[in-house]
């Protein structure tokens, strides 16, 4: 019906849910303050490099690797999703 409009909908909702899942990584990173902010930028920064969230998901996973934080990717993606779809339903109320 508005298609300018659902995709500025819809390109708010990705943000968000990038700027949610950097927060969320960058805690188990142990980061805070500046170093949390910097590291939710990248995360948020990086989503333009491959379409979908692949590219997010790679990054989280190679940090936790190299941080020795115990969450397989798996858990990243569900996590993702869990925030897209809590977003979506925020959307709709």
């Amino acid at each position: 019906m508005f298609p300018e409009i659902e995709r500025l909908s819809e390109g708010s909702i990705i943000a968000r849910r990038n700027r949610l899942i950097g927060t969320w990584a960058g805690m188990r990173l142990g980061y805070r303050g500046d170093r949390l902010s910097h590291y939710v930028n990248d995360i948020m920064d990086i989503d333009f490099l491959v379409p979908g969230p692949s590219d997010i998901i790679d990054k989280i996973t190679g940090d936790f690797e190299r941080n020795k934080v115990d969450l397989p990717p798996d858990l990243i993606v569900l996590e993702l999703e869990r925030i897209e779809r809590n977003l979506r339903e925020e959307q709709l109320v």
